[in-house]
């Protein structure tokens, strides 16, 4: 059985002002709400905002280790730092990375900031 697809409303959005614009923004608070659903990355986000200017990585893993449960060993959080967590927040636009990974520095998100707030 074959079904007609003439009726339904075509998800393409050139032709519709203004909607490329939302879907856009739709899909920019998906992602930030993906990057903040992780709480090492939270927590990553707000020491860099607590901090002036570009951090270092392995200070940034020395101040989470003191935050983290488990006292986990800054060694071990700049691989995670590095290899999961720092990219991901790049990704999403909320922290630029220095072009040899070894700094780190937050983009002062507004939508990131509200929604910290609120946690």
């Amino acid at each position: 059985m074959t079904t007609s697809n003439a009726n339904r409303r075509s998800d393409s959005t050139r032709d519709e002002p203004g909607r490329n614009r939302r879907r856009t923004d739709e899909e920019r608070v998906d992602t930030i709400f993906r990057v903040l659903s992780d709480a090492r990355r939270r927590r990553v986000i707000r020491l860099l905002r607590a901090r002036e200017g570009a951090v270092a990585v392995s200070a940034l893993a020395e101040a989470l280790a003191a935050r983290e449960p488990g006292d986990p060993e800054p060694e071990r959080l700049v691989v995670s730092l590095q290899h999961v967590h720092l990219p991901k927040l790049e990704g999403a636009g909320v922290v630029d990375y220095t072009s040899d990974r070894s700094q780190v520095r937050y983009r002062d998100v507004a939508l990131v900031d509200r929604l910290l707030e609120q946690l």
